[in-house]
């Protein structure tokens, strides 16, 4: 059994500096949203509306998740990466690429769009280069390898679409097919790279702290991610191919089947969890599974009632992915494989030697909790304030600054452990382990 780091895992510095530029990211997106969030009221081709979609949804979602799989695909495979530095080449790309494409959206350069989006796309074929060369020379694979695989060919996939709605920008050779392409675009990167990816590490890292493994339905996860993967490029085809409207419908129907059927698995891992007692990653996950649930209620709801490209239920089902889903997630698991890392650096080499701290003593757990409820607060205030066209958006912007500030506190707290004190280096490989509770994982 193995937890989230063995002599397979690559060096710290690599998940490190994507999960650092992710949480700048996070910080700079909450505290402009007071101003930013109302304009997700106005209409979608805002290039300023853009830029704050995309610091989210690259900056924050897709830094953290670029870190988290060069973590947890070669513990999984039990296969070292096919190479670091590739991995290491592709931040620079992702945080150049990022950087130009923002300010090309902010200061409506279409030269830097262009420029952005094509190093971008580098940094997404490097990245799909080295987990999918992992795969191909691991010696088995299961359920989670098989979800890392999906996401990765989702994730260039999502890309492929928005590279070229970038050169759209100045050609217009999308024409009348931009809205059509914009939905393409959002679900399979939302669902498609997003939601598979988080799903197979929930499942992951649920299991481990749970100790509840043999709880673990294996055909439920193959159900959820068929269904998930299944209408992800069902849903696209319909809107490129301009398929009939029932083939949106269904794709949606799968999707809201495959989220239910991880609501289910992840619920029926915590009712039977052999460690009772409250971890933090705990209501995250299960809220997060819950806009899961919600966000494709609403697509099947607007698809089914047939509701216009303007309708506030689309920017209702974004907001649901971006914030309620991906971010309220990212946070709970986060709390669980910084202080992991960082045990192993800083406390690894002298633990047995002298007293050292638990890994929730790495955080402030009643601050967690504080952030928790109001970034609840905020995504489900949000939600209600869309749907219903209040302008009150500033307002969950201070709602979201307040749910945020004590996940960055803490993981301010988290990082003095990683800076201070005896412990290994960056670019040395991680071998010991902490105690039982991170010895655990999914097995086919």
């Amino acid at each position: 059994m193995m937890g989230l780091s063995t002599r397979h895992a690559p060096s710290l510095d690599l998940p490190a500096r994507f999960m650092a530029f992710s949480i700048a990211a996070l910080g700079i997106s909450v505290l402009i949203s007071p101003w930013t969030l109302p304009k997700l009221q106005e209409h979608f081709s805002e290039f300023s509306l853009l830029a704050f979609v995309h610091l989210n949804t690259l900056g924050f979602i897709g830094s953290m998740i670029f870190g988290a799989s060069y973590q947890l695909v070669p513990v999984v495979l039990q296969t070292p990466l096919r190479s670091v530095r590739t991995g290491r080449m592709s931040f620079w790309f992702y945080s150049a690429g990022l950087i130009v494409f923002l300010a090309g959206l902010m200061l409506t350069w279409l030269p830097g769009l262009a420029i952005g989006g094509t190093l971008l796309g580098v940094a997404f074929l490097l990245y799909a280069g080295v987990i999918l060369g992992t795969v191909q020379q691991a010696p088995r694979r299961d359920i989670i390898g098989w979800h890392m695989i999906m996401a990765v060919i989702g994730s260039c996939g999502g890309m492929s679409i928005g590279v070229m709605m970038a050169f759209n920008k100045s050609n217009g050779m999308l024409g009348d097919r931009l809205l059509d392409v914009l939905a393409a675009h959002i679900v399979v990167m939302l669902a498609g790279w997003v939601g598979i990816m988080l799903t197979g590490v929930a499942y992951r890292l649920i299991c481990m702290f749970t100790l509840a493994e043999k709880y673990f339905q294996e055909k439920l996860a193959w159900a959820e991610l068929v269904s998930l993967t299944t209408g992800t490029w069902l849903f696209a085809a319909r809107f490129i191919f301009r398929l009939p409207a029932w083939t949106g419908q269904v794709a949606a129907l799968l999707l809201l089947a495959g989220f239910a059927c991880f609501a289910i698995q992840i619920i029926r891992l915590y009712r039977n969890r052999m460690r009772r007692t409250f971890d933090i990653h705990i209501p995250f996950a299960l809220a997060a599974a819950t806009f899961a649930i919600a966000a494709n209620a609403l697509l099947v709801t607007g698809l089914f009632r047939h509701e216009s490209p303007v309708s506030p239920v689309w920017v209702a089902v974004t907001w649901l992915a971006i914030f309620g889903v991906a971010g309220t997630a990212i946070q709970g698991f986060f709390y669980k494989i910084s202080t992991f890392l960082v045990w192993l650096k800083r406390y690894a080499p002298i633990a047995g030697k002298q007293k050292v701290p638990k890994l929730e003593e790495l955080y402030i757990r009643r601050l967690a909790l504080t952030g928790w409820f109001c970034w609840m607060l905020a995504i489900i205030g949000g939600t209600t304030a869309i749907l219903l066209e209040w302008s009150i958006l500033s307002g969950i912007g201070v709602l979201m600054i307040a749910g945020a500030v004590p996940f960055l506190v803490n993981v301010m707290l988290i990082a003095r452990h990683w800076r201070t004190g005896p412990g290994l280096s960056l670019r040395e490989p991680v071998v010991t382990r902490p105690p039982a509770p991170s010895r655990v994982t999914v097995r086919a």
